[in-house]
């Protein structure tokens, strides 16, 4: 092959040979502004933005309020577009709601199954979603981040809503939990956001719910009641709690439960306050299977036995090693076991002391197949857990 045939292989545009639909699964990963310039490519190009499966716009990086109205509206609009996968709008800066409102609808009205949706407001008015949304028989998966109006009717609400994520901030417990009742299939429930001064009584009651991820902050230091969350969810799979002050947590049938994370070192933990939240939780949680557990004081828990526990990972913030065989105790059936050591300095470096016990942990000698330890410095800490667990362990 000459210089020349070689110089014509290498420029042929071998993207414009795919398929279209491999064309708009490519332009999907992008953002909508990215993949409508592609239409100025070539002819080849012209039309195949129209076809791509997900919208996404966000005001974020625009200065011309007016044209990404435009923009937003020649798209949507489009007698050539087509049906929607995923709607996401991020919006910071357009405070005329009727063209939000218009837009959220064009995406119901072409069968969207995922939405995310971000409308920022002035504060003195708030976004109300409008109805069509809440009713829509094609919509799966919704993403609220920030605060909204939704006057649910009395029927249909989310009729086919499987996955639902909610980032507020001061929720209301009435708003809350009217949603979430409003979701008869719901699988999956994620609550985000910050918490003001007032105590959330929150009840999450829902059939067929698998998975429930809970991450609050405070938003004061001042110390309050505890906020309190009722769990009625027969077929729950995963609970994943991370929150700055532990709530009051109560499952109910929660049978089904085999992975859990918690976060129970909150602030006020670290500061001594009261464990019997964390204790609590721990009680609720003692069948699962595989746990992630951020702890800071283990000696300061009234643990149960986890008798069904194979796969631990413990994150432990500021905790003495001779806290981990007394925890090991509670574990009869433990596999595989991850520790991962935190060092948080609060009024100097603890003590050093030997790790003393009289019995060895039944998991230690019987059913362990993995040890994995992360963040040891070197210390007399460090040397003596791992004294502790070479004299002991007998790896199945």
């Amino acid at each position: 092959m000459d210089s020349k045939s070689k110089s014509q292989a290498r420029a042929k545009d071998r993207i414009s040979e795919l398929p279209d639909a491999v064309l708009c699964h490519i332009l999907s990963f992008l953002p909508t502004k990215c993949t409508f310039k592609t239409s100025i490519l070539s002819t080849r190009w012209k039309n195949i933005w129209a076809s791509v499966p997900n919208l996404d716009f966000s005001d974020e990086a625009t200065s011309d309020k007016t044209r990404f109205l435009a923009f937003v509206d020649r798209l949507l609009f489009s007698p050539d577009s087509s049906g929607i996968q995923k709607f996401r709008l991020h919006c910071s800066s357009v405070d005329d709601f009727s063209h939000i409102n218009s837009w959220i609808c064009a995406a119901i009205q072409r069968n969207a199954v995922e939405v995310d949706l971000c409308v920022e407001s002035d504060g003195q008015q708030i976004f109300e979603l409008p109805k069509p949304l809440l009713t829509c028989k094609t919509l799966e998966v919704l993403q609220l981040d920030s605060n909204y109006v939704i006057n649910l009717p009395t029927t249909g609400s989310f009729p086919t809503l499987r996955s639902l994520h909610v980032t507020v901030n001061s929720p209301d417990s009435d708003a809350m939990g009217t949603l979430i009742s409003y979701c008869p299939v719901l699988e999956n429930l994620t609550i985000d956001g910050t918490l003001g001064d007032h105590v959330l009584n929150v009840s999450v009651s829902v059939a067929e719910l698998k998975s429930l991820r809970i991450r609050l902050r405070s938003t004061t230091d001042v110390l309050h009641d505890a906020h309190n969350f009722l769990i009625n969810a027969p077929k729950i799979e995963y609970l994943d709690i991370e929150e700055d002050i532990l709530s009051n947590y109560k499952l109910e049938n929660a049978k089904s439960l085999v992975k859990a994370h918690a976060r129970v070192s909150d602030n006020y933990t670290i500061r001594g306050h009261d464990f019997n939240r964390a204790t609590a939780l721990m009680s609720t949680i003692s069948s699962v299977k595989y746990l992630s557990l951020s702890a800071t004081h283990l000696e300061d828990l009234c643990l149960p036995t986890f008798g069904n526990l194979c796969q631990l990972k413990l994150i432990a913030y500021y905790s003495n090693y001779w806290d981990v065989p007394e925890f090991l105790e509670r574990l009869p059936n433990l596999e595989y076991f991850v520790f991962e050591y935190k060092v948080i300095i609060i009024g100097g470096v603890p003590e050093y002391e030997c790790i003393q016990t009289v019995s060895v942990p039944m998991c230690l000698t019987s059913h362990l197949k993995t040890i994995s330890i992360r963040g040891m410095e070197g210390l007399p800490h460090d040397l003596e857990l791992l004294k502790y667990l070479l004299k002991n362990v007998e790896f199945m």
